[in-house]
């Protein structure tokens, strides 16, 4: 069962207000009474004087029955009331009632709707629809509506103490500052509740999700569909508020790093915090969803060793470059390769990036990590110019390397000691290190076209770019972020962002890079659509420099040695 939302409250005056039908200002004092006598719920009546419409509660009604025999005897003696329209916020309507004179504190409200009924609404419903909100705001997060940290907490000890829980998921979303910076905090917060709602509608009816602050959520698994386990619904969640959900005309596509803890704790303030560390794990090595274990609370203590232990196997020559190669859509022959770092580690072995790269990148271990590996990669593509094979090489920079105004000096440099062309180095940015810095970047990226360097947008649908914004970039390629890829088979809203992506490329005379290529169908598929080259496990794995000139495709023939 999910945790219990409770009625709907009022938010409006008019859902708490009696519609009553006015009465002439003759009618008898008497007759009133009787009337209210009879109905035990009616607050009072509504007379049409002729200075308009006056709520006569019972208490006036009381008060005054020396004024006369008529209402309208008595309605020279009462000042009107409080009156409000019907779609009056519930808590205005509420302070306003309490604004009052003390006398008049516990009097009604008369209630007017725009067709041109009238109604009382009791100060005690108000009250109540009042204390009913606050207590409801307490218990929810305003922006989203799903419950907050503190109701998730109680419901999951309460399932977790009765036996119903099987796992807490931790759900954070990556690169939110990015959407934050980019879209606005108006736009932020309508892609959370966007996503809060895909969350509501994947997490399965007996399961429950809440948001706890930022951009993360957190999922009560009290159920498991048939045939899936723990790991395959986390990633099921991910997938579902994947979207791309629409944020002031632009298709937003989030993706969520997943931590989950099994229910193997009597206290779920403990599986929360564990699940939490699982996300930061899986946001950390980029993977996706983690499992909790006891391992990874030691693991995430040494993250500072781990940055010392980088720097100095950086300068002690541990780390590598394999190169993952580029294929001509049409015809398969190698186009070029991407630089990717590993971490020759000496006592863990080699090192995929996602272990190291997140820390290093909230270092300054960044800068002189991408020093080596634009000089490394650039030396290779010498090496294998000489040998002739003209591949050119396709280098990753991050947003704090193109922060440094030395940025452009040192690849200049580098170009010019490996003595080989420019066109043979293609850098590749991401969304979020041009908008970081438009009119620097962009400078910067202007100066390094100018002298034949390649630029490219990497991981293109993901950073929260307006396609409004590519006309201005000086940029030759976008490459098709894997999410997008990998789903175009399974989501008809994927394959349709691949098409506009591609017109809108094709439009602006920029090549298409396609990544995260894993099968034949998906390269055939693309190559139909347009993209102009491929990416992928699916036709090369990265590889050592040695085995690059050994695979099938490099181009033939080949350039004559320089």
């Amino acid at each position: 069962m999910t945790a219990p939302s409770g009625p709907r409250l009022p938010r409006k005056l008019g859902e708490i207000g009696i519609p009553m039908l006015p009465l002439p200002v003759t009618t008898p004092i008497a007759e009133i009474e009787a009337a209210l006598a009879a109905d035990s719920i009616a607050p009072g009546v509504i007379v049409a004087s002729d200075d308009g419409y006056l709520l006569l509660s019972r208490a006036t009604i009381d008060r005054a029955r020396a004024a006369g025999p008529t209402t309208g005897d008595l309605a020279g003696t009462v000042t009107g009331g409080l009156r409000l329209p019907a779609d009056t916020d519930i808590d205005v309507a509420a302070e306003a009632a309490l604004a009052r004179p003390a006398t008049e504190r516990e009097e009604p409200v008369l209630v007017s709707w725009p067709d041109g009924r009238y109604g009382i609404a009791p100060i005690v419903d108000l009250l109540a629809a009042m204390a009913g909100r606050f207590a409801r705001l307490s218990r929810t997060d305003p922006l989203t509506g799903l419950p907050n940290r503190a109701t998730i907490q109680a419901e999951g000890q309460r399932r977790l103490d009765a036996g119903h829980l099987i796992a807490v998921v931790h759900l954070g979303l990556d690169r939110f500052q990015d959407a934050n910076d980019v879209l606005g905090h108006h736009g932020a917060d309508t892609l959370l509740h966007r996503v809060a709602t895909a969350l509501g509608t994947t997490r399965g009816a007996g399961n429950v999700a809440a948001r706890l602050d930022g951009d993360q959520f957190v999922v009560l698994l009290s159920e498991l569909p048939p045939g899936q386990t723990v790991h395959s619904v986390g990633r099921r969640l991910a997938a579902g508020i994947r979207g791309p959900h629409p944020v002031d005309g632009l298709p937003i596509s989030v993706e969520a790093s997943i931590g989950i803890s099994h229910a193997d704790h009597h206290d779920v303030t403990v599986l929360m915090r564990r699940a939490a560390a699982a996300m930061r794990r899986a946001k950390h090595e980029r993977t996706g969803v983690v499992e909790w274990t006891p391992k990874l609370d030691t693991n995430q203590r040494v993250d500072l060793r781990q940055l010392t232990e980088l720097r100095t196997g950086l300068r002690a020559g541990h780390l590598r470059l394999h190169y993952q190669p580029l294929h001509d859509a049409g015809s398969r022959v190698m186009h070029g390769v991407e630089a990717l770092v590993r971490w020759q580690h000496p006592q863990r072995g080699l090192l995929p990036p996602g272990v190291f790269l997140p820390d290093a990148e909230r270092s300054d271990v960044i800068l002189e990590l991408t020093d080596w590996v634009l000089a490394e990669a650039l030396r290779q593509a010498a090496v294998w110019h000489a040998q002739g094979h003209h591949l050119p090489v396709s280098v990753n920079l991050p947003p704090a390397y193109l922060a440094q105004d030395r940025a452009v000096g040192t690849i200049l440099t580098l170009l010019d000691l490996e003595q080989v062309p420019a066109t043979m180095l293609t850098v590749e940015i991401t969304e979020t290190a041009v908008l970081t810095n438009q009119e620097q970047v962009a400078a910067q990226l202007a100066q390094l076209r100018a002298r034949g360097i390649r630029v490219a947008i990497d991981d293109f649908g993901t950073g929260y770019t307006s396609l409004g914004l590519l006309p201005q970039l000086p940029i030759d390629e976008l490459k098709i972020d894997r999410s997008f890829v990998m789903r175009m088979h399974d989501s008809p809203a994927h394959a349709t962002i691949i098409d506009s992506v591609i017109a809108i490329a094709k439009a602006l005379g920029l090549t298409v890079v396609a990544e995260g290529v894993e099968d034949e169908p998906t390269a055939r598929d693309l190559t139909a659509a347009g993209v102009d080259l491929l990416q992928g496990f699916g036709l090369n794995r990265p590889q050592p420099p040695d085995v690059i000139p050994t695979l099938p495709g490099i181009p033939t023939p080949l350039l004559t040695p320089a």
